[in-house]
């Protein structure tokens, strides 16, 4: 009993870890695919550049949650609820 209960803290403290990681670096992502966009505009070279910039993206809000919620749906609720709730507050921020 203790073991699951000890378990679920653990997974819930890492959904918690992996959020903020993916807060931080998918706001430096966006910040680089902003500016990229205005200097070059939309085409080939754009895509190149800020090819890692939306994999990354894509893995910060589709694929860790996924990933979080099929181990224990505490983890992904966690890393859900602190991924919008600090986009959130950075957003009003700026």
């Amino acid at each position: 009993m203790i073991d699951k209960i000890l378990s679920q803290i653990l997974y819930g403290v890492s959904g918690f870890f992996f959020a903020i990681f993916a807060v931080r670096f998918s706001r430096v992502a966006i910040t680089k695919v902003k500016l990229t966009w205005q200097q070059r505009g939309f085409g080939a070279a754009f895509l190149l550049s800020c090819l890692p910039s939306i994999i990354f993206l894509l893995f910060a809000i589709f694929l860790f949650p996924i990933l979080f919620y099929t181990r224990t749906p505490i983890g992904g609720f966690v890393y859900l609820a602190t991924y919008i709730f600090f986009n959130m507050k950075v957003r009003r921020h700026k």
